[in-house]
């Protein structure tokens, strides 16, 4: 029995499928029992739960052979290291194994805990078959690509990278594995909204992008017309009537986005996407129109900058105006824009800022329901040079237990990381501006602040928005904060917070 477990990385009422761990048990072989625990369900306690399932099945012919967690960088880093020591404490004979990007991203502080016995890197289906093969004893695991282990002398062996598959050389999400009702919960797009990810990787070549450390510059979908049906499955079984899709980049081109409205157009559901602006830039008015009818309500991209000079600082291969067109594009075929925006260049961070605010009004006047989205630039692992030129492993922890630590999740998450070139000034600035351009506009995603919050709000901003005045807005915040029915939720999987206040509700 193949124990697979979601350690907490959100919020239960933000829970959504656990699609990762569902693929690594559909390629398991027919005929092998596995069982997901997923710390994000309410109730959840995984060490309890856990224990309580490996002490069922020791006496039985099918024991608990090994135990593997998914774990991406931040809260779910947090939730998997105590977990991990505790069961190796416990279970000290059953193998734990790390698959996820943290692993794949840092593999050297993974293999230096000895609590976590192998770390897969990259796609994890075929290298999990192969190395269950090891655990068995019937393979040597140096012979298998994608996977990293503490060897007897304590060094560490990195396996070669495994040429990975797509998605239409995989099987299905094994839905029935799981109590689909209890993820699908209410967001700006539906009632009930599901998530999905139809492709795997991404072919640009972003220099701070941690996809494409892992997958490298190339990107495989699945079929549109097989994503459909699996889609009409959710809908037509389970009522789930909009979908949130991981993929990172949805678009190949134009031909492929009209292969996508097609099939979707007989669904009735209401999607988001993340996309290309020089993808979409380049969408004839006709796909535009097909993909709203077939449901695309919001689109994220990547806008990063409102500098050309640091767009390509960033090997982006976009442009301004190529995020000016998408912009005008959206609000003509009334679908939703999510831009967000990189701060903190290394060269010229003060400058970069500036520009890059002044970029958003203009982007806002174009197309006055933008929705923005900043991050502070955090250094990943890179395959070729890094954004800035910057190493992006110096000065990162060696050991789980320090990264852990509150400034490393605010480091990993992008929400505060502490780095020479970006001065505390430039962070407040942009959390200012970012302050008053949400209470002058208020956001469709923000279904916890009081609708008198958001009235008072947008009138106290009215003339700081008018003047460019972003100077510590003090009245704003505090209306702000008085307004708040929960505290802001950094939790969220991906860009989707609850939306209008009916929606705001706990599951």
């Amino acid at each position: 029995m193949i124990l697979l477990i979601n350690p907490r990385a959100t919020r239960p009422k933000n829970r959504r499928f656990p699609l990762s761990l569902m693929a690594i048990g559909a390629a398991l072989p027919e005929g092998t029992d596995w069982e997901i625990l997923d710390g994000n369900l309410p109730g959840m306690d995984l060490l309890a739960d856990a224990t309580a399932m490996i002490d069922a099945r020791a006496a039985t012919p099918d024991p608990v052979r090994a135990i593997a967690l998914t774990v991406m960088p931040g809260p779910q880093l947090v939730s998997a290291v105590p977990l991990s020591k505790a069961l190796k404490t416990r279970y000290p004979d059953i193998p734990i194994i790390w698959g996820g990007y943290f692993g794949s991203l840092y593999p050297a502080p993974v293999l230096n805990a000895p609590y976590v016995d192998w770390v897969i890197r990259g796609q994890g289906e075929h290298t999990f078959l192969e190395l269950l093969e090891v655990i068995e004893g019937r393979r040597d695991p140096t012979s298998v690509k994608g996977l990293a282990f503490r060897q007897a002398d304590g060094t560490h062996w990195i396996g070669p990278e495994r040429n990975w598959v797509g998605p239409d050389e995989l099987r299905d999400p094994p839905f029935h594995k799981i109590h689909i009702g209890t993820y699908l919960h209410p967001t700006i797009l539906g009632r009930r909204s599901g998530v999905y990810q139809a492709s795997i990787g991404c072919p640009f070549g972003c220099s701070f992008c941690g996809v494409i450390s892992v997958f490298g510059r190339k990107e495989k979908v699945q079929a549109a017309d097989r994503v459909a049906a699996n889609l009409a499955f959710l809908v037509r079984e389970h009522g789930m009537d909009s979908v949130h899709f991981y993929d990172n980049n949805f678009f190949l081109n134009e031909k492929h986005a009209r292969a996508i409205g097609e099939a979707f157009l007989p669904l009735g559901i209401s999607w988001w996407c993340e996309a290309r602006v020089d993808t979409l830039s380049r969408f004839s008015d006709d796909t535009w129109d097909l993909l709203r009818r077939a449901g695309l309500k919001m689109v994220f991209c990547g806008a990063e900058s409102g500098s050309d000079e640091v767009l390509a600082k960033m090997s982006k291969g976009t442009t301004t105006d190529q995020i000016l067109a998408v912009a005008a594009k959206t609000r003509e075929h009334r679908i939703i824009p999510e831009f967000s925006f990189v701060f903190g260049d290394p060269d010229e961070p003060e400058r970069e800022t500036d520009n890059t605010l002044r970029f958003i009004r203009r982007l806002k006047a174009i197309n006055p329901e933008m929705e923005l989205i900043t991050y502070f630039y955090t250094p990943t692992p890179q395959r070729a040079a890094t954004y800035g030129d910057v190493d992006p492993l110096t000065g990162t922890p060696t050991d789980l237990d320090e990264w852990i630590q509150p400034d490393w999740v605010s480091w990993m998450t992008h929400e505060d990381p502490h780095l020479p070139w970006m001065d505390r000034r430039i962070k407040a600035r942009v959390e200012n501006f970012e302050l008053v351009l949400k209470s002058r506009f208020p956001s469709v995603h923000d279904g916890r602040t009081r609708a008198w919050g958001k009235l008072v709000g947008r009138i106290l901003a009215l003339r700081s928005w008018a003047r460019e005045d972003y100077r510590n807005p003090v009245l704003l915040r505090s209306v702000h904060r008085l307004a708040q029915r929960t505290r802001d939720d950094r939790q969220a999987y991906g860009h989707l917070r609850q939306g209008a206040d009916a929606l705001d509700v706990a599951a």
